[in-house]
């Protein structure tokens, strides 16, 4: 051995400390492999031994992280939750009659927007929105024909039109912008059926089992709708709501036929309809019907339509003044539709966007110089 190797030897031997140590270390080293073997061949999580942060240990240490939170969806139609994708369903526009002689009508308790107009003679008519897939309407009807300013607001929605022939400008519109047409008296009849225990024209009818059906076989029942919604929020509470039992009330032409009434149910937050003074049903369920929102649109009084046949033609683009009645109050508002596309909105005095409370609205368009009351 040479004597620098003698030397260290000499002094690891005659000192007790610097052998101790050593000897300390080896155990410390082989204790730790073999606990570190142990957790592996037990499967024990020892993250907590190998922590330096301090606080985490083996209870939290073996908890499953957080499911991801669901969010919410909301029906574009109408704000109400929605589960699934019926959020976006594809909806459907039907054309209604509003005679006094087809009253009580089927089918517009369903509807989710509703929106009445003139048509001819004093009379209106309804166009009204649907989902397909929610609804259970066994009958909707009469369905009658067409006029170009429904189309307008179809535009909207990019919505299938379900109705009876129209009127040339009518039927020259929807060729030309491509309307997701159901015609009745084409080949799309099949989605349509005669009650023979009524005269006709008045007695053709759908069903929302037949739009579904017209939807999938033209494949716009998987696509979904990607329209802008107005925006909606939740019922008020009990103590902001407005003053029970007042009412809307507003005529579209002269007598009493088309004079419409909603009065304001305040534990509900809703209103029922009165047409010609007297509750307006749904002969499907008997059950009087009820919006959660009322908008009296007003525009320039209708003009014909030149065709002879007392057809009339309604300005409804640009912009206007209109009422808006929800949670039992009035609100003054001034209406905006910038091209047929556009989706109508409803602003107050400071500019704001109208909010819409969830369910159903009705939109009533107006010749302005008709009076709006609301007692």
């Amino acid at each position: 051995m040479s004597n620098a190797k003698t030397k260290r030897a000499e002094i690891f031997f005659r000192h007790p400390r610097v052998l101790g140590t050593c000897v300390f270390c080896i155990f410390t080293l082989i204790a730790w492999v073999g606990v570190v073997r142990l957790a592996d061949a037990s499967r024990v999580k020892w993250s907590w031994l190998l922590n330096t942060s301090g606080t985490t240990s083996p209870a939290i240490a073996d908890t499953v992280p957080d499911a991801p939170a669901i969010v919410a969806q909301y029906r574009l139609l109408d704000g109400m939750s929605a589960t699934g994708t019926q959020a976006a369903d594809w909806p459907a526009a039907v054309m209604i009659e509003n005679l006094p002689s087809v009253r009580p009508q089927s089918g517009l308790g369903d509807a989710m927007v509703v929106y009445e107009a003139l048509a001819e003679g004093g009379a209106t008519r309804f166009m009204a929105l649907f989902d397909p897939q929610i609804s259970a309407a066994e009958k909707i009807g009469p369905v009658r024909s067409s006029r170009p300013y429904y189309i307008e607001w179809l535009g909207e929605y990019d919505a299938l039109y379900a109705h009876a022939g129209g009127s040339p400008k009518a039927l020259l519109v929807i060729w030309e912008a491509r309307v997701k047409n159901v015609e009745a008296l084409g080949p799309d009849g099949k989605y349509f059926w005669r009650d023979h225990s009524i005269a006709a024209p008045h007695n053709l009818f759908t069903s929302a089992a037949e739009l579904r059906l017209a939807l999938q076989t033209k494949g716009w029942l998987a696509m979904k709708a990607s329209f802008l919604p107005w925006t909606f929020v939740d019922d008020a509470t009990v103590d902001q709501r407005g003053e029970d039992g007042k009412s809307a009330e507003f005529n579209f032409s002269t007598g009493k036929s088309y004079l419409v009434r909603w009065q304001y149910q305040r534990p509900t937050n809703s209103y029922l309809r009165y047409n010609a003074g007297v509750p307006h049903i749904d002969n499907n369920t008997g059950k009087q019907l009820e919006a959660k929102n009322v908008v009296v649109q007003l525009v320039d009084p209708p003009e014909l339509d030149g065709t002879g046949k007392g057809r009339l033609d309604i300005y409804v683009g640009g912009t206007g003044k209109a009422w808006v009645f929800n949670n039992g109050n009035a609100i003054e508002a001034t209406w905006k539709k910038l091209s047929r596309t556009d989706r109508t909105r409803f602003y107050d005095s400071a500019g704001h966007e109208i909010p819409m409370v969830r369910g159903a609205t009705w939109v009533h368009v107006v010749p302005k110089a008709q009076a709006v009351t609301y007692r």
